[in-house]
């Protein structure tokens, strides 16, 4: 509010134009004290990979849990609903991507058989894996062939669904949807052939083309493989008739042959003679094998004759038997027994008998080392000139049994060539007749399988012809179950994954908040300013308003049980520093500096101490509507030497307590804050008061803190929880400090404090009997 004709609201007043000469363009008086300049900061020393950080920890420290937690709590109602918000978009989002899918299903049962031409009897009783994979894959390719989808989507009923119409409408890839989406395979390896589609078409009218696709495979395929079938009869028949030609005229041939080369056929000396020469290649293998199993053998004989380990066991074999060794091992025997028994007989450990019976056997048994040591080298080195036995025996032996082998073997070859002679003279092995005989024996295998072939297939045509019109197991492919279409098959894998990807989104949300939230590093509560930027905290207030501090609240109570802790360090504080003149500031507006300051004041003047309130906020000024005092007539009038500083006090309804309202600001009383003016107003209010408490403005963005803080002994600064920025608040202490001004501690406002219920009754009942603060109904 300022005075008729102050002019303090023009942009001049509050920034006057100066010349190079530090003189005001307009010719008014500027003060012989500048205003206090701001301290500049450098920027901090660059070090290997960027710059190393200035000051606490918490000013440049991590985003943490901590932080996280303490950000959503300040911001939880924007992050809940831009949460929800986005969540919600992007469940709307993933269930678009993910469309409700249907399916349609069909099975066949396919009966494997083996290939019909050139089969014996014998082989169509089993089947090869090979066969029946290769037949699966026949009819999984077939079904999906352009032939028999093309012949499917044709059909009239077909091509008038939706399904199929918003599918083909590219020319020329009528099918490719189809033969792409379309699944066909033999689950578990059996005979039922499955026929799957899955999308996002209408099931019922997707039931209908997979009904379609079947029928089409049956119609174009399998009938067109009855009709190879029967032009395969009609051939084979040919094909039997000539073989039985070729072979009556082969069986001619044999006999001419015969007959010609006189071969006297006898039966009794020809099987002799293939037994023994089969006899004789199986002994002459025998032989063969034999020789190298004794060359296997002689290897190994003179491997063990000549290895180490032989050579040791001789040589234990030898000190074993040696009677001194033994002797050595009966006297270490028994003294050992004489030991034991002695040890039995006595618990005295230290006895004589005992040491002695120890030390005797320990001479026994070195003297007993000694002596094999010995022995050891003599036994070696006599083991090494003597001939090695056990080598000669190996090699003898070899020699003798495989001068043997070869004998043998020598006499099996010339009797196999003997009987191979005779053989030869019989005529069994002449090559013509053999081919003949083996040419007639094939000839005369095929005539039979083409003859059992026929015969099968006009058994089964007549029992075709016999079942006519009904579903006959003879059929290699049948339907077993018709398409069935099941509608929504993904449902819960569509609200899965929508639910996931919502709940990430609103947790990623709620995170970009928190982190937006972060970059401001408000203040989280005491252990910030205690642990984290290491200022002393003198109180701890609820959240509260000028309204509320003027009745006899909860909170109220609460806020004077606190300002009384406050009180009490700032009277009986162990240190010898005055605290007459103390200034209470913040590092930003609205941060509960004016009701720090009354509450301070008032606690002082219950305790008995004179007291004057000073409302050094000329700028935005706020007592005066707390006590309902006027504002003119303040500290401003007083610093423009307009009134008498004794004029300007006033006395409030509370004993011991006067209050200085801030008057009318002006330019003029701003820039004397600066001068030594203010000097001399504080050095009478020291004579004339205790204490002296002052409600002064920000510290930051202006300066007139720093020029009233210069007269105070000691400042208290005012912090919100959730509103003050730590950096801002670190700032504020740096400049304070920087002119010379002594922070005694920290009031943190606006934290939950669980009131004590005696103390507060107790503290109401006195409140009761002391005058109470004067409420205006104005702004908070």
């Amino acid at each position: 509010m300022a005075r008729d004709g102050s002019e303090f609201g023009s942009q001049e007043m509050l920034h006057p134009t100066l010349n190079n000469d530090g003189a005001r363009t307009d010719g008014a008086r500027v003060p012989a004290r500048a205003l206090v300049p701001a301290p500049v900061y450098s920027p901090p020393a660059p070090v290997m990979g960027g710059y190393a950080p200035r000051g606490p920890e918490i000013l440049y420290g991590g985003f943490n849990q901590t932080w996280m937690a303490n950000c959503l709590r300040r911001r939880w109602l924007m992050a809940v609903l831009m949460g929800l918000l986005v969540g919600a978009a992007s469940t709307g989002l993933l269930l678009w991507l993910f469309p409700s899918m249907s399916q349609v299903t069909a099975y066949l049962k396919v009966k494997s058989r083996p290939d019909e031409i050139f089969t014996d009897t014998k082989s169509q009783r089993y089947i090869s894996p090979q066969e029946i994979q290769r037949q699966a894959m026949n009819h999984i390719t077939l079904l999906k062939s352009p032939l028999v989808l093309t012949t499917a989507l044709s059909r009239q009923d077909i091509t008038e669904l939706d399904a199929v119409r918003h599918n083909s409408g590219r020319p020329g890839e009528d099918q490719l949807w189809l033969m792409d989406e379309l699944k066909v395979s033999f689950p578990g390896d059996g005979e039922i052939l499955e026929v799957k589609y899955e999308g996002e078409e209408d099931a019922d009218q997707m039931a209908k083309v997979v009904d379609a696709v079947v029928k089409a495979y049956q119609s174009k395929v399998l009938f067109q493989d009855k009709l190879v079938a029967a032009a395969t009869q009609r051939d084979l028949s040919m094909v039997l008739e000539q073989t039985k030609g070729q072979l009556q005229k082969n069986l001619d041939k044999l006999k001419q042959s015969m007959t010609a080369k006189g071969v006297a056929q006898e039966e009794v000396e020809i099987p002799r003679l293939q037994r023994e020469v089969a006899q004789l290649e199986t002994l002459i293998v025998a032989e063969k094998q034999k020789k190298v199993d004794l060359e296997v053998l002689k290897n190994l004989a003179m491997q063990d004759a000549q290895s180490p380990a032989a050579l040791d066991a001789m040589v234990r074999m030898e000190l074993d038997k040696d009677p001194f060794i033994v002797n050595y091992q009966q006297q270490i025997a028994a003294a050992m027994q004489s030991l034991q028994a002695r040890q039995g007989s006595t618990k005295n450990r230290a006895d004589a008998t005992i040491k002695r019976l120890q030390g005797q056997i320990q001479q026994l048994q070195s003297a007993m080392e000694d002596y094999k040591s010995s022995q050891e080298k003599q036994i070696r080195e006599k083991y090494k000139r003597m001939p090695n036995d056990q080598l000669t025996h190996a090699i003898v032996e070899f020699k003798l049994r495989y001068k043997a082998s070869l004998d043998n073997l020598s006499e099996y070859e010339a009797k196999l060539e003997a009987d191979n002679t005779k053989l030869l003279a019989l005529g069994v092995a002449d090559p013509e007749i053999e081919m003949l005989k083996q040419e007639i024996e094939n000839q005369t295998d095929l005539a039979k399988s083409l003859e059992q072939k026929i015969m099968e297939w006009d058994v089964l045509q007549k029992a075709r012809d016999k079942q006519a019109g009904q579903a006959s197991d003879l059929e290699t492919v049948s339907v077993i179950q018709e398409a069935t279409g099941l509608p929504d098959t993904n449902t819960v894998e569509r609200l899965a994954i929508a639910g996931v990807g919502g709940s990430a989104a609103f947790a990623l949300t709620c995170y970009g908040i928190a982190l937006l939230e972060f970059r401001k590093r408000r203040l989280n509560g005491p252990t910030d300013m205690d642990e984290g930027l290491g200022i002393r905290v003198l109180g701890v207030l609820p959240s509260t308003t000028l309204k509320m501090m003027a009745g006899s609240s909860l909170t109220a109570t609460q806020v004077a049980e606190a300002i009384d802790n406050v009180r009490a360090t700032l009277m009986h504080d162990s240190t010898n520093a005055p605290r007459q003149v103390m200034m209470i500031t913040s590092s930003g507006s609205q941060e509960g500096t004016t009701i720090v300051a009354s509450s301070l004041a008032l606690s002082l003047s219950r305790a008995g101490r004179r007291t004057l309130l000073v409302d050094a906020d000329l700028r935005s000024p706020a007592l005066h509507r707390l006590f309902g005092m006027p504002m003119e007539e303040g500290l401003s009038e007083v610093l423009r030497a307009e009134i008498d500083l004794a004029d300007a006090i006033k006395p409030t309804n509370n004993p011991g307590l006067y209050l200085l309202t801030a008057g009318v600001c002006s330019a003029e009383a701003i820039h004397s804050l600066a001068t030594d003016q203010p000097q001399a107003i504080f050095e009478k209010l020291r004579d004339q008061f205790d204490f002296v408490v002052i409600d002064a403005p920000p510290a930051l963005g202006i300066s007139d803190a720093l020029s009233i803080g210069q007269y105070a002994d000691g400042a208290i600064l005012t912090v919100l929880r959730d509103h003050s920025e730590i950096y801002k608040v670190h700032k504020a202490v740096e400049m304070l400090r920087h002119m010379g001004v002594r922070l005694v501690g920290a009031v943190v406002n606006g934290v939950p404090v669980k009131a004590d219920r005696r103390v507060v009754r107790l503290h109401q009942s006195q409140m009761q009997a002391m005058p109470r603060l004067t409420a205006v109904e104005a702004e908070s």
